[in-house]
């Protein structure tokens, strides 16, 4: 009877063990991200998108929440978050990429990255983009993945037909080193500013333009802003980062799942912008926006000023890197 007795405690102790095992792994897992601009803009609908199919698909394991439009700050200050670890996750915009690596330079040198197929050959060479994706790890940070928010051009007040009609422009841009260099290469003289003071700063003539794309200006622009000058110099990027010890913490069969899902709204969230490029110069016309083109010989005059801000930023970036990169943008270009 006592040895039926010990084995009946042995048997109720693991059951009991295994009881709180399966109570702990089924803890929920809180997924905060945050975004500095609001879901109706393009490429930042996507929370929204991920936040409702990780709390459906990943019901009881997942709690995913979305806090968008500067509630937890602005673009530099949702990423410290992410760092800390008092957010989880955070889309990082290209312009401010490259401060926290060089690697990143890659989408802001103007004619670099300058197309949706480049960058879709980029995503699906497993090397550059695994390099590219890892290289923020000494900052606590993994991106996950990246979508787009469209190709850039000029919005103005006034039309741009020519570089030189520029130099008169006062023209709003990020406070970031690459930007800045990219205007400079112009010979314009920018106004840094945050992207929420834009659309009052355009209305009351503190600044003429802005470097923007087709997709953002038909959005949100096109009310003050009725010119607007394709030159699709590059294309507008938001990287999805995550805290790297939190993702790196997550059982294997929940980081799989939710990275799945993760990149399969990612997917569709970077074909929408696909779609609304194409259709962006005839929504802007009948917006009552006249959409431009500059000749060849500006076009011819404005990528040589780029020169100069490649070869600034050469050393930095890495020749080896700019050089990978620039090949299969050459070969894809070449298709």
């Amino acid at each position: 009877m006592p040895s039926l007795r010990r084995c009946s405690i042995t048997v109720f102790a693991f059951i009991f063990l295994f009881g709180l095992a399966a109570l702990a792994s089924a803890k929920t897992v809180d997924f905060t991200f945050a975004h500095f601009i609001p879901p109706n803009e393009p490429g930042a609908e996507v929370g929204l998108w991920l936040e409702k199919d990780l709390n459906q698909k990943m019901k009881g394991q997942v709690k995913a929440k979305y806090f968008h439009s500067g509630q937890m700050g602005n673009g530099i200050e949702i990423v410290k978050k992410v760092r800390m670890g008092t957010l989880k996750g955070a889309f990082l915009t290209g312009n401010y990429a490259p401060e926290l690596n060089p690697k990143f330079g890659i989408g802001t040198l103007a004619y670099c990255m300058d197309s949706y197929a480049k960058w879709e050959a980029f995503l699906k060479n497993k090397g550059l983009r695994t390099e590219l994706f890892t290289c923020l790890e000494s900052k606590g940070l993994l991106v996950l993945d990246m979508c787009y928010f469209g190709t850039y051009g000029f919005a103005t007040t006034k039309p741009v037909q020519t570089l030189d009609d520029l130099k008169s422009f006062k023209m709003r841009t990020t406070q970031a080193r690459y930007p800045l260099a990219f205007w400079n290469a112009l010979g314009v003289n920018p106004v840094p500013m945050a992207w929420g003071a834009v659309f009052p700063a355009l209305k009351q003539g503190v600044v003429d333009g802005t470097d923007q794309t087709e997709n953002v200006t038909r959005l949100r622009l096109a009310d003050v802003c009725k010119y607007y000058t394709r030159t699709k110099h590059m294309v507008g990027l938001f990287f999805l980062v995550v805290n790297k010890k939190w993702w790196n913490s997550l059982d294997d069969n929940l980081r799989s799942s939710m990275d799945a899902i993760i990149r399969e709204n990612v997917a569709k969230a970077r074909q929408a912008s696909v779609d609304l490029t194409e259709k962006a110069p005839e929504a802007l016309k009948a917006k009552g926006v006249k959409v431009m083109d500059l000749s060849p010989d500006e076009m011819a005059k404005f990528k040589a000023s780029q020169k100069s801000v490649w070869k600034k930023f050469e050393s930095e970036i890495g020749r080896e890197w700019l050089t990978k990169v620039s090949d299969l943008a050459a070969g894809t270009e070449a298709q």
